[in-house]
């Protein structure tokens, strides 16, 4: 009986021992932190309450761009369709666009190229190697030069400045009264390790509201997005926020560059009407 025991003992021990090896060889081929590279939190800051898409910019697998609708900018697509055409591991609205026209307001770079040029906006600019910048240009600047960066998104009001809390919108050239007003708000901030934060309000709220709420969440840099009826967020086969209408460009996220690689071609299918 005694044999027995030993024996069922040693083969629980043996199994203990090959599983503990088959976790380090896991967590070693994945790499360190991988999981939690890209990921999302329900949370209150400031008053606001609001959903966080964490984006760690220090993992270099991390890739951060965008996509414009299938035939250009000036036509629309549904968000879900233009997920689904791209892959990403998330997804949120970039910026504003005009309903007639379906023209962009700001410039737009994918993959180191000119999507659109819009010519309003600050800058949320990102680097072939993960580095963030706001770029305020000249107020309704024309042929700004983004060779530096691997994407740019152009929006607005900035909402964070250095560490300060401080909204002006009119100056910065924003007057629609959508905008000025409560809304379900979207935001993008960046904050001082290098990490990325998309942030989708849950109400809506003022503008000056949601400066706050970027800075209590740690942001040292931080833009509005387009929001209101426009709001899409996505995260890992989930729809976070569904918009009430069709866009005209995301901001992709992918928690692997190969996956980007294999559909990067589809970001900006049409690149002689995008660059008109």
């Amino acid at each position: 009986m005694q044999r027995a025991d030993d024996g069922v003992k040693g083969w629980l021990q043996q199994g203990l021992r090959l599983g503990i090896i088959g976790l380090a060889l896991l967590t070693r081929a994945i790499g360190p932190g991988a999981a939690s590279s890209i990921g999302v939190t329900h949370t209150t800051a400031a008053g606001v309450p609001v959903v966080v898409l964490t984006v760690d910019l220090n993992d270099p697998r991390v890739k951060v761009t965008g996509m414009v609708a299938q035939n250009g900018c000036g036509s629309s697509e549904r968000f879900d369709a233009m997920v689904h055409r791209t892959h990403p591991t998330a997804a949120v609205t970039g910026t504003y666009f005009c309903v007639n026209s379906l023209v962009p307001i700001g410039d737009i770079v994918v993959d180191g190229k000119c999507a659109h040029r819009g010519g309003m906006g600050t800058g949320f600019c990102i680097t072939e190697d993960n580095q963030c910048e706001f770029v305020q240009p000249p107020h309704r600047y024309a042929n700004m030069d983004w060779s530096r960066y691997d994407f740019v998104c152009c929006a607005g009001p900035r909402l964070v400045t250095d560490g300060d809390a401080t909204v002006h919108p009119y100056a910065e050239g924003f007057h629609d009264p959508h905008l000025i007003g409560s809304a379900p708000r979207l935001a993008v901030g960046v904050t001082e390790n290098n990490k990325l934060l998309f942030v989708s309000t849950r109400r809506a709220v003022q503008l000056g509201q949601m400066a706050k709420a970027m800075k209590k969440l740690g942001c040292v840099h931080a833009i509005n997005l387009d929001a209101g009826s426009s709001r899409g967020v996505y995260h890992n086969g989930k729809m976070l926020a569904q918009p009430h209408r069709r866009l005209t460009n995301l901001i992709l996220i992918y928690d692997d560059r190969a996956r980007y690689e294999r559909f990067k071609s589809r970001l900006t299918p049409n690149r002689d009407l995008a660059r008109r």
